[in-house]
C-alpha cells in the first residue's frame, strides 16, 4: 500500500513538473516574441488586462478548483459522480456567461483609449474558456497526464496563432484573445473525451441544485478570490503608481515569478487526493506523510530561488532580448516567494482535506487585505521593488496566521 501511495505521488508530481517545465520553456519562447513585437508598454498592458480577466475567472471557478478534486477522489458511486461532474460544469458555465456578458457591457463604459478597449474586450473570451477547464477532474482522478497533454495542445495552438497573426503593437488585442480561443477549443475536446470514456450523460443542473451549489462553495470562492488578490494582483496595483514602460519591465519578471509560485501549488495538488484518503484512515500517517513532503518542497524551492537569482541577468536577457537591471532585481526578490509559500504547505493541506472553509476564508482575506494595503503603500514609495517585497511579507503573514488558526482549533 505504501509503495502504491508513493508511486501515485511520484506520478502526479512528475506530470505536474513536466507541465511546469513545459510552461517555463513555452514562456522562454513566447515572451521574447511578444515583448519585442509589442514593445514595453503594450506588453505591460496585455498582461495587466490578462490579470484583470483572471481575477474574474476566480468567480467562474467558484472554488471547485479547491474542493472539486477531493470530492471526485472520494466519490466511488457512478450516479453521484455523474451528478457532481454535470453540476459543477453547469454552475461554472452559467456564472461564466453572466460575468462575460456583464464585463463586456461594462467595458464600453470605461474611459479607455481605443487600443486598451480592444485588448480588454477581446480578453474576455478567457472567461468562457476557463468555465469549462477540466483540470479539477484530472486532479481528482489522479490522472495528471491529462493536465500535461491538454496544456501541451493548448500552448502549441496558442503559440502558432501568435507566430502567424501578431506582428506588431497594433495587433496586441489578439494576444489574449488567441489565449482564450485556443483554451476553449481544447477544453471542449477533452470534455467530449472524458464523457465518452466515463460513459457519462449530460444533464443540465436544475435551479434548486444550482443555488445549493452556489451556497455550498461560497467560502471557497471568497478564499480563492483573496488568494488570487494576495498573489497576482501586484500588476493591477502597481499600474496606478508607475508608467506603462516600468509596468512592462515589472511584468516580464513577474511572469517568471508566477510560474515558480506554482511549485507549492503543484506539490499540494500532487498529494491532495492521497492526503484526503490518509486523513480519513490514519491521522498519524497523514501527519508523517505531509511532513516528509513539506521538507522536500522547502529544500527544492530554496535551491530554485538561488538558481534563479544566479541566472536572473541572463533569464531577463533571453525574455526581453536585452539586459534590464530593474527586471533582473525584481526577479531575484520574487524568486523567494515559492520558498516562503512552501512554509504554509502543511497548513493548506489540513484546511483542504478537512474542508475548513471558514478558516481558509479568514486567513486568505486577511492576507489579501494586507497585500493590497502594503502593496499600494510600498508601490507608491518604491515602485516595483516595494511591491516585490510586499509579496514576500504576505507569504510570511499567511504562514503565521494559518499556523495560529490550526493551533487554536487543536486547543479547542
Amino acid at each position: 500500500m505504501q509503495r502504491v501511495i508513493k508511486n501515485i505521488f511520484l506520478k502526479n508530481f512528475f506530470n505536474l513538473s513536466l507541465t511546469q517545465l513545459f510552461n517555463i520553456f513555452f514562456t522562454l519562447i513566447i515572451t521574447p516574441i511578444l515583448f519585442q513585437r509589442l514593445g514595453d508598454e503594450q506588453f505591460g498592458i496585455i498582461n495587466l488586462y490578462f490579470t484583470v480577466v483572471m481575477l474574474l475567472v476566480v468567480f467562474v471557478n467558484y472554488g471547485y478548483n479547491l474542493n472539486g478534486p477531493k470530492r471526485i477522489a472520494v466519490d466511488s458511486d457512478k450516479t453521484s459522480f455523474q451528478k457532481l461532474i454535470n453540476e459543477v460544469i453547469s454552475v461554472r458555465i452559467i456564472i461564466g456567461l453572466i460575468i462575460f456578458s456583464l464585463s463586456l457591457i461594462i467595458s464600453f463604459f470605461l474611459k479607455l483609449n481605443q487600443s486598451s478597449q480592444l485588448i480588454l474586450s477581446f480578453s474576455l473570451i478567457i472567461i468562457l474558456s476557463e468555465s469549462i477547464n477540466p483540470i479539477f477532474y484530472f486532479q481528482g482522478k489522479d490522472n495528471l497526464k491529462g493536465v500535461t497533454f491538454s496544456n501541451f495542445l493548448f500552448k502549441i495552438s496558442y503559440l502558432t496563432l501568435i507566430l502567424f497573426f501578431v506582428k506588431n503593437s497594433n495587433q496586441a488585442y489578439l494576444v489574449n484573445f488567441f489565449y482564450g480561443i485556443s483554451s476553449l477549443f481544447i477544453n471542449i475536446f477533452f470534455w467530449i473525451y472524458i464523457f465518452r470514456i466515463e460513459k457519462l450523460d449530460w444533464l443540465w443542473i436544475n435551479s434548486i441544485n444550482f443555488f445549493k451549489r452556489i451556497n455550498e462553495n461560497i467560502h471557497f470562492t471568497l478564499s480563492s478570490l483573496a488568494g488570487y488578490l494576495s498573489v497576482s494582483s501586484s500588476l493591477i496595483i502597481i499600474s496606478f503608481f508607475v508608467d506603462n514602460k516600468e509596468l512592462g519591465q515589472f511584468s516580464i519578471a513577474q511572469k517568471i515569478g508566477l510560474l515558480i509560485r506554482m511549485l507549492p501549488v503543484f506539490i499540494t495538488q500532487s498529494v491532495l487526493q492521497i492526503a484526503s484518503r490518509k486523513n480519513n484512515d490514519n491521522l498519524e500517517e497523514f501527519n508523517n506523510y505531509i511532513s516528509r513532503v513539506n521538507k522536500i518542497g522547502l529544500v527544492a524551492s530554496f535551491l530554485l530561488a538561488l538558481i534563479l537569482c544566479f541566472f536572473s541577468k541572463w533569464i531577463i536577457y533571453v525574455l526581453a532580448g536585452k539586459f534590464i537591471v530593474y527586471s533582473q532585481l525584481i526577479l531575484c526578490i520574487l524568486a523567494f516567494v515559492p520558498f516562503l509559500s512552501m512554509l504554509n504547505f502543511k497548513n493548506m493541506v489540513i484546511f483542504l482535506v478537512n474542508e475548513r472553509k471558514r478558516s481558509l476564508n479568514l486567513s486568505t482575506w486577511i492576507v489579501a487585505l494586507f497585500m493590497i494595503f502594503s502593496g499600494s503603500s510600498m508601490s507608491y514609495l518604491y515602485g516595483g521593488y516595494g511591491m516585490a517585497f510586499s509579496l514576500l511579507l504576505s507569504e510570511l503573514l499567511n504562514y503565521f496566521l494559518c499556523s495560529w488558526l490550526i493551533l487554536k482549533t487543536h486547543r479547542k
